[in-house]
């Protein structure tokens, strides 16, 4: 499955590569990150999404280029960078699936800026359908799973854990 941009009255969400293919893109993209990547805001996302002490953002925006497809997200008045879409789909999966994470600046928290994005990714990929996405939330994040849940997402206890509730949305 192919993932393309796609905006939102707001946001611009675009694939990363090209970014990643310029190098002074690829230094203004280190830089925005720096600012965005605090510990405040990856503190709900799994460790393998962390920066740990010492960790070079260079490093991080790698191992998100070789496991996933990541979108950025900036506004469409002044092409700021306010965030990160990470899609990872499952290879070995019946019906194409989809894994999807997201992290915002903490400046626009709780300005719709997730919801709305999310909602934005949910409509672009009906093109793509039948296709389930998968979104996992830390419990003591109630925030993103308001997030999912206002874009049609559903709880799914059976794959959910004390760690992780998964949500779950197929499109047909």
């Amino acid at each position: 499955m192919q993932i393309t941009s796609f905006s939102t009255d707001r946001y611009i969400i675009r694939p990363w590569r090209s970014v990643l293919s310029d190098p002074a893109a690829r230094a203004d993209l280190e830089d925005a990150l720096a600012r965005i990547l605090t510990p405040e805001v990856l503190a709900h996302l799994p460790p393998s999404l962390t920066l740990g002490p010492g960790d070079r953002v260079a490093d991080w925006i790698d191992a998100r280029e070789a496991e996933s497809d990541v979108l950025t997200v900036t506004t469409a008045r002044d092409e700021e960078l306010i965030g990160l879409v990470i899609l990872a789909q499952d290879p070995d999966a019946a019906l194409p699936t989809v894994h999807l994470g997201y992290l915002f600046a903490k400046s626009v928290w709780g300005r719709g800026a997730a919801s709305e994005v999310v909602t934005g990714l949910v409509q672009s990929l009906r093109a793509s359908a039948p296709v389930r996405l998968i979104g996992g939330v830390d419990p003591a994040n109630p925030a993103s799973a308001r997030v999912l849940e206002k874009a049609g997402f559903a709880r799914d206890p059976a794959q959910s854990s004390q760690d992780s509730t998964i949500y779950t949305k197929d499109l047909a």
